[in-house]
């Protein structure tokens, strides 16, 4: 039995190791327990990236929040508006994002869907990809047309969750290297170093959500 156990701890190992071949760090904040990656996308310019965290919290208050539309802005990274358009059941949602970009470069859109779900394991994974048949495109804003990512939170035992964000977008209208090299290091980082305060604070740390089964109490 434990010759059997090493062997799978050894396979899960090997398995996470080849999974991460391909991405380079980018930045690693060994304070706050922050680590991005980047790697190269398949047919775009532009790099995906990974932050990956571990936070003292439980899994309601990573959902209370990213399921806050309000707070948005202060804590995602550049974002300028966050709003519902509509709730499609308790694990599904459509929502519009304005996402703010430095002068000259002009402010990004887009209309993002994203399903929830828990595994047995109590881990949480949050599928996110844009939508571009449900929102009409606002001149004021370049759309983004071409996006997915995740978040992931993963139950570690003793109050620790390890937090992976991961997106590869495409925001179009052309954006100076030096910025779009910034974004996919600055957006993890930032977004994750925020929401590692956001999460300490109320409403969010006593947050318990019908949807969410938390690991310490079992529910």
């Amino acid at each position: 039995m434990w010759l059997v156990t090493r062997l799978l701890v050894i396979a899960s190992l090997m398995v996470s190791q080849a999974c991460m071949a391909d991405w380079e760090l980018a930045k690693e904040d060994s304070k706050r327990q922050i680590l991005v990656y980047t790697r190269a996308a398949e047919q775009s310019d532009m790099r995906e990236f990974r932050g990956e965290m571990r936070v003292q919290t439980t899994l309601s208050a990573l959902v209370a929040l990213i399921e806050d539309n309000k707070a948005g802005p202060e804590w995602i990274y550049h974002c300028r508006a966050l709003e519902v358009i509509e709730q499609v059941s308790e694990r599904e949602r459509l929502f519009y994002m304005v996402t703010e970009a430095p002068w000259p470069v002009k402010d990004r859109d887009s209309v993002i869907y994203s399903v929830l779900t828990q595994a047995d394991d109590y881990s949480v994974h949050v599928d996110m990809q844009v939508r571009n048949d449900v929102f009409p495109a606002n001149d004021d804003f370049i759309r983004i047309t071409n996006m997915k990512g995740f978040w992931e939170f993963r139950p570690e035992g003793d109050g620790w969750v390890t937090v992976i964000y991961q997106v590869h977008a495409d925001p179009a209208g052309g954006i100076p290297a030096w910025l779009a090299n910034s974004m996919v290091v600055d957006s993890p980082y930032y977004t994750l170093k925020n929401m590692r305060k956001m999460v300490a604070k109320e409403p969010y740390v006593s947050s318990r959500l019908p949807h969410i089964r938390d690991i310490a109490s079992g529910e």
